[in-house]
């Protein structure tokens, strides 16, 4: 359950989702979501060490993703971006998409999806 009192803090502090979609290389952390802030939508927040890439993979929601630090190159719907701190991405409903940090440092973004795109919707937040 959200602590309701707590309207600000670091996102190292928000314990790292335990689902089982992420690998080691990958830590997620639920900033806002259903019960936590949010009510249609999961803001998550991502560390992704160097060389690792996401599957490629489709679904039927969006994904609306802002950069905060890192290199990756990211392929949405068959177009290749360059993309790293201060860049943001649009991946439509239905577009096949990976993204791959190709920095020598983690790669840390922002994706946010309707509740439907993430378990936390369904039920946040542990």
């Amino acid at each position: 359950m959200a602590d309701s009192k707590r309207h600000g803090g670091k996102f190292s502090d928000i314990p790292p989702s335990t689902d089982d979609v992420h690998s080691r290389e990958v830590e997620k952390r639920i900033v806002f979501a259903p019960g936590k802030f949010w009510d249609d939508y999961v803001a998550r927040h991502f560390t992704v060490a160097a060389g690792t890439e996401t599957p490629f993979h489709t679904h039927e929601w969006p994904h609306y993703i802002l950069f905060l630090s890192g290199q990756c190159t990211a392929e949405i719907d068959g177009e290749l971006y360059d993309l790293g701190k201060d860049c943001w991405a649009h991946v439509p409903p239905g577009a096949k998409h990976f993204i791959k940090n190709t920095g020598n440092e983690p790669l840390v973004f922002i994706c946010i999806v309707p509740k439907e795109g993430d378990s936390a919707g369904q039920s946040c937040c542990s």
